[in-house]
């Protein structure tokens, strides 16, 4: 009797520290939203809401409330999934085609775990409404987490964070359909689940939290060049007097404009027809992989000698008409990371009017 005692005196205490965090998450990521105005925000905002009325419902003897619990937690996973949805929205990005297959599995994943609940538990009503809100709600939430994956290039341990909590919860919810009704499972699945509820609650406030995230303070305004380790976009303006400065380096370009590229530039005509003679430097916009590999090697060799090497890529809104948004962005994920490694400096020009606002957003913060 003490122990039962003790396992009722710790599901409240740990439903209370649930509940406040809730709150608490809540009131920062509306803070937020009420500050960027990002629907991702609000929608992840009032998802901690109804995980509140989920857990406060779990302590209520009255089986009308605790159905309505169930209610609750399926709206949190929506609302988790539909803030994951519009987030990619907001990033200007779509969901891989390798992510998306995947979802094909869950109806029949969804099944099979229903069925696997009424051959282990016999109870038709739990398996129609507990059993079948938890898969349904665990399905929804291991989605958006799949989705959240889409990002971790730009926000890198910002959104990894979230999305392994997001998953794990998913997950979590499995076990709680098969053993929910057995006392000795209530205090295990209770504790995983305030565990890992405090976890995404920490991880989404420091993602939506993060400078990446809120909009540019400056407006977009362009800045005064400073030519120094890291990665950086520039307007037409500043490139003009950037090649003055950096007239006599050896610089890599990838260019359009090959009549106005001081000689001793490394450059490469990034265009569909094959020149030959004075044009051997070229290379095709399709071609993002050897353009990776030329900027490797030549980080690699100015590393080595210990000099700042310095790409340059004049030719960006080329490169978006024969290429996908996402696998631009990989591709220009994957540049910045090479000069950060090597200290050299990734400069992109790019006209701001030529790309959407929310695309030229996205580009100035994975360039930082």
């Amino acid at each position: 009797m003490r122990w039962l005692d003790g396992v009722q005196a710790l599901l409240l205490a740990e439903a209370s520290i649930v509940m406040g965090t809730d709150l608490l998450a809540a009131a920062l990521i509306f803070r937020i939203y009420l500050h960027n105005r990002r629907r991702s925000a609000l929608a992840f905002s009032i998802a901690w809401i109804f995980d509140f009325f989920l857990v406060l419902s779990s302590a209520q003897q009255n089986q009308t409330v605790k159905l309505l619990g169930l209610v609750s937690l399926s709206v949190f996973s929506g609302l988790i999934f539909y803030g994951s949805v519009k987030f990619l929205e907001e990033e200007s990005l779509n969901a891989q085609h390798k992510t998306l297959s995947l979802f094909a599995t869950m109806p029949v994943a969804f099944m099979v775990y229903i069925l696997g609940v009424y051959l282990y538990t016999k109870d038709p009503v739990w398996t129609a409404t507990s059993a079948t809100a938890l898969g349904i709600s665990g399905v929804f939430v291991v989605a958006g987490g799949m989705l959240l994956m889409e990002v971790e290039e730009i926000y890198k341990s910002a959104v990894r964070d979230l999305y392994i909590g997001v998953m794990l919860f998913g997950i979590h919810l499995v076990p709680g359909a098969l053993f929910g009704r057995e006392q000795w499972y209530q205090a295990i699945g209770f504790t995983a689940s305030t565990v890992l509820i405090v976890f995404m609650v920490w991880a989404m406030v420091k993602l939506t939290s993060s400078e990446k995230f809120q909009p540019p303070k400056n407006g977009g305004a362009q800045q005064k060049v400073d030519i120094r380790p890291g990665a950086m976009v520039v307007g037409p303006e500043e490139y003009r007097r950037l090649k003055e400065e950096l007239k006599d380096m050896p610089v890599l370009a990838f260019v359009r404009n090959v009549s106005d590229v001081p000689e001793k530039w490394e450059t490469y005509f990034v265009t569909t027809i094959p020149f030959k003679g004075d044009f051997k430097n070229t290379i095709n916009p399709t071609n993002l992989a050897k353009m990776t590999e030329l900027a490797y090697q030549y980080l690699e060799t100015f590393a080595q000698s210990e000099r700042q090497g310095i790409i340059v890529i004049d030719c960006f809104e080329y490169l978006t008409v024969y290429n996908q948004w996402e696998s631009l962005m990989k591709f220009v994920a994957k540049l910045r990371d090479f000069v950060i490694m090597n200290k050299g400096t990734l400069i992109v020009v790019v006209e701001k009017e030529s790309l959407e606002p929310r695309k030229y957003s996205q580009l100035r913060k994975l360039l930082g």
